[in-house]
């Protein structure tokens, strides 16, 4: 798995309960987490004891002194604060849980979040931007897109795609061989059997289109 050198000194973009998460990786990781960028609170408040500094502007102004992980949970949101950070000149770091299991012929892209007792196997390759989240299975040779999100111990069998942009919600589950298309939504719970089209949501055992 390629690694990159992370700046000592981080700040976490997006406050809410999912930076909360990715901030304490960071910090089980040993970095020094600086703060909370968000651009839709006001600065001087505190989250786990940390201070919010301020927006984009704050990062801006300080981007020489800081690395800058991504908190955003929803996918095109955390899209947009990526391009942000490569408008300035920041790869946003890519932070992996010390209790997760990667494994080394695994590719990991920039900004990408591996959750605590999350598993990537063999040959797995994932893409800019993507969460994998706490306890979520990536099995080998699955190639996931940019920017997509596989929720707390969402399954995904080997060979499985996952297109950019898509949600696997929470326990649901993918077989061997696959795909799920852009922007696609698999509710929590589903078992898909079958090729998810982009863009629709599916539920249910086995999974349907919903819409």
């Amino acid at each position: 798995m390629e690694q990159k050198r992370e700046n000592p000194r981080l700040v976490v973009y997006g406050c809410g309960g999912h930076g909360k998460v990715v901030a304490d990786i960071a910090l089980a990781r040993g970095l020094r987490v600086e703060g909370f960028i968000d651009d839709g609170v006001q600065a001087g408040g505190r989250v786990l004891g940390l201070p919010i500094l301020g927006g984009a502007a704050w990062l801006e102004a300080h981007r020489s002194e800081v690395g800058v992980a991504l908190g955003i949970g929803e996918n095109h949101a955390r899209r947009r604060v990526y391009g942000l950070c490569e408008a300035l000149g920041l790869v946003p770091a890519t932070l992996i849980h010390p209790s997760a299991v990667v494994a080394a012929s695994a590719r990991v892209g920039a900004g990408v979040v591996v959750m605590a007792q999350a598993v990537i196997n063999p040959d797995a390759r994932v893409a800019d931007g993507v969460i994998i989240n706490s306890g979520a299975i990536v099995e080998h040779d699955c190639e996931l897109g940019a920017f997509a999100h596989l929720s707390p111990n969402a399954t995904l069998g080997g060979t499985v795609r996952i297109g950019a942009l898509a949600h696997v919600g929470l326990g649901a589950s993918i077989l061997p061989g696959k795909s799920v298309g852009e922007e696609a939504v698999v509710g929590a719970g589903a078992v898909v059997l079958a090729d998810v089209p982009p863009r629709v949501v599916v539920v249910g055992v086995p999974a349907r289109v919903r819409r």
